[in-house]
């Protein structure tokens, strides 16, 4: 057996005792796929970690997909397959039903495979098989009436509407008797993509254009995992509003890909980049095989999924056109039903054409401005991987992760916690000379980590932000590198491996919401979006300005009459005398209804004397540097305040507990960047779903949000406890 993404089939019958224990021994080789050192000549196609994180020392070997016991009297059936026909109108939907049956004895068989459809019905075909055979077996719309459905139900990714999943049975019979049956679940959907006339990629499920936004997938650093955990993760996707996850190289089980259904998170999976995957100078013909024979597994067993958006059957490069050559007969020959793109790179491959997306960085922090350049990252096109990089992990992940001792200053311990060791992301040198610029020299690893999260906050956000501004069809695009980490890691995640969600997380929460309010850094606009796919009308747009000390300078609210669903609207630009001769401004936007309730809100710390000034003759790959950098010390001299907090818990939904949080500034002040921790009994309760958190307060403003979490058996509501930390303290 060789092949990590391979599924193998044994038939054990003439090995198996009836009467005694029976033992399955494997002798497993650790299988070498390395990144590092650079120039590696592997050719074992398995997992690496790339430059995410140390590499594991047994290079991932061992068994890491389920081993399943099965019989069957004669034929067995699996990998099921639904495709979508829809017409403009998505008033009908073809659909064509495809499965693999087998017969595993060694003589001719006849049998029936059946297949039924929830809501739809039931189609079969009576079939000779000759002895060992493997068949694909099709039911078309044209062979069976039935399959065409008229005002479908259809599955759609959460943001465009409801993710509505059917169940599969698909089941062989020979003569009376069962021989094998499984039960899986579709969604009737299509999913297609295009080169707009700018060269960009979009993508387009049931006929409508979908902006992107979405995150890398890692799986834990010794590929364990469980469905508690894996739903925990898909909740934090859903609660940030991504719409997406990118799987590169590292595959997780089904559970997995159920769950992307359930939730409605497109996913993208596809080969890894710079390991034995991308050897391909190094290839010979078993390799190809073997790659290929990969390909086909995970194509049939994903086939089914209505998640699926695109395989990126390559990374960073374009491969050799008889490496793609197989790939593209794989998908033909399985019936492949969805996207299928050559890298994740901007390339042009001489069978397919131009992947009309880039992977230009940064992978390392950037200004917010940054985001509204036309240039490498900035939001146009398809990023298929980048961000701001670096995101020190908070203090409370860091005391779980680095002895007490070794906790400040930042030292060997910290850097072991970044990307890997060998690679360029290795310490915190990219971020650390900025932040001492932008918020003044740390003294404490508190204070380093409490600043920190201001930065990573303002340019995570601003890069959603900016992508959802310009949109489609100048913006088709962006994947957040990265959603997760496999361990511990200061670098690359929107929450860390303890399922603490930092200010990225929130960040990214209030970028991507539905409805939202947002200032723009290249001409300090005031924007509303609209990513539901139904209008909205009769609201108020709110503009105010404050000062460091807290003075209202300018307050404003006009009237948005309506914004059409999957859009933008200008309605608003920041006057820069209020910003002139002032160190820096608050800037807080909200959208409001007719009686007041707020529908978004958004704030922003500002100035106009010192800006970021990016270096673009100087970039690379992974950032472009500054010249010069805004200076936001005097958030420093901002008045220690006392907040008033109060609390209540009760019991939630689905076995969530809910937590109400009040927390009032009764203050004349700014109380800035003001994080809410639920802990138990002194313990951080992760994961825990804010309604917001890492928000800030004008002067006697007032703040409702909920917590919703779980307890362990036997944890009382009681012991739940809620601590405030502000920015000015």
């Amino acid at each position: 057996m060789q092949g990590t993404f391979r599924y193998f089939d044994f038939d054990v019958t003439g090995h198996v005792s009836f009467t005694k224990p029976n033992t399955i021994l494997v002798q497993m080789y650790r299988p070498h796929d390395r990144v590092f050192p650079l120039g590696t000549n592997d050719t074992d196609l398995s997992v690496s970690f790339i430059d995410w994180a140390p590499h594991p020392q047994d290079g991932s070997m061992g068994l890491w997909r389920e081993i399943i016991v099965e019989t069957t009297s004669a034929i067995s059936v699996r990998y099921p397959l639904v495709s979508t026909q829809l017409t403009e109108a998505r008033d009908h939907a073809s659909l064509t039903v495809m499965l693999e049956a087998q017969n595993w004895q060694n003589k001719v068989v006849e049998g029936v495979v059946e297949v039924i459809l929830e809501d739809i019905g039931t189609v079969s075909k009576t079939l000779t098989f000759q002895p060992n055979e493997v068949k694909q077996v099709v039911f078309t719309p044209q062979d069976f009436p039935i399959l065409n459905v008229n005002e479908p139900v259809l599955w759609w990714p959460w943001q465009m509407g409801d993710p509505k999943l059917f169940n599969i049975t698909i089941t062989s019979r020979v003569g009376k008797t069962v021989s094998d049956s499984s039960v899986s679940r579709f969604g009737i959907r299509t999913v297609t993509d295009e080169v707009t006339p700018a060269g960009y990629r979009l993508y387009k499920v049931n006929g409508l254009p979908l902006l992107i936004r979405g995150a890398g997938w890692s799986p834990d650093l010794f590929l364990r995992t469980t469905p508690e955990r894996q739903r925990q993760e898909f909740e934090y996707m859903r609660h940030m509003h991504l719409n997406a996850v990118r799987l590169e190289g590292k595959f997780d089980d089904d559970t997995f890909f159920d769950l992307a259904d359930e939730f409605g998170i497109l996913a993208l999976p596809g080969w890894a980049c710079c390991d034995a995957w991308q050897n391909w100078k190094y290839w010979d013909d078993n390799t190809l095989f073997v790659a290929g024979e990969s390909l086909r597994s995970q194509v049939k067993r994903l086939r089914i999924h209505a998640s699926i958006l695109v395989f990126l059957y390559s990374s960073d490069e374009l491969p050799p056109a008889y490496v793609e050559t197989e790939y593209l007969k794989v998908f033909k020959e399985e019936q492949w039903p969805n996207c299928m793109l050559s890298s994740a790179a901007n390339v042009t491959s001489s069978l397919t054409g131009p992947s009309g997306v880039k992977m230009s960085g940064p992978y390392s922090w950037e200004p917010p401005n940054y985001f509204y350049h036309q240039q490498l990252g900035g939001a146009f096109g398809f990023l298929t991987e980048g961000g701001p990089g670096e995101n020190p992990l908070t203090l409370e992940s860091l005391q779980l992760t680095i002895p007490k001792d070794q906790l400040w200053p930042i030292n060997s311990y910290w850097d072991y916690h970044c990307a890997n060791p060998a690679g360029l992301f290795h310490d915190l040198r990219f971020f650390t000379p900025p932040l001492e610029a932008r918020y003044g020299a740390a003294t404490s690893a508190y204070d380093y980590l409490k600043k920190s999260q201001v930065q990573v906050y303002e340019s995570h956000r601003a890069m959603f932000e900016a992508y959802t501004r310009n949109g489609v069809p100048l913006a088709t695009g962006v994947i957040q590198w990265m959603l997760n980490n496999a361990w511990p890691s200061n670098v690359w995640h929107l929450y860390d491996s303890y399922l603490n969600p930092s200010a990225s997380y929130f960040a990214t929460r209030k970028a991507c919401e539905l409805l939202h309010i947002l200032f723009s850094h290249d001409d300090y606009g005031v924007w509303v979006s609209n990513s539901a796919y139904k209008a909205e009308s009769n609201l108020v747009t709110s503009v105010q300005i404050f000062s460091l000390e807290g003075d209202l300078l300018y307050r404003d609210t006009k009237p948005l009459s309506s914004i059409n669903g999957n859009s933008r609207v200008h309605v608003d630009t920041v006057d820069g005398k209020y910003l002139h001769g002032r160190p820096l401004v608050f800037l807080k936007l909200q959208i409001l209804k007719q009686d007041g309730s707020v529908l978004s809100s958004n704030f922003y710390w500002i100035s106009s004397e010192t800006l970021d000034i990016l270096d673009w003759k100087e970039s690379t790959f992974y950032r472009t540097p500054c010249s010069s950098y805004t200076d936001f010390t005097a958030l420093q001299k901002l008045p220690k305040l006392d907040l008033s907090l109060s609390f209540t818990s009760k019991s939630g939904n689905e076995g969530y507990e809910v937590t109400t949080v009040k927390v009032s500034n009764n203050n004349n002040a700014i109380a800035f960047f003001v994080r809410l921790r639920l802990v138990h009994k002194g313990k951080d309760v992760w994961p825990v779903l804010w309604d917001d958190n890492y928000f800030s307060l004008t002067p006697n403003e007032t703040l409702i949000v909920d917590a919703r979490y779980k307890l362990g058996a036997g944890e009382l509501q009681e012991d739940v406890d809620i601590i405030v930390e502000c920015f000015n303290n």
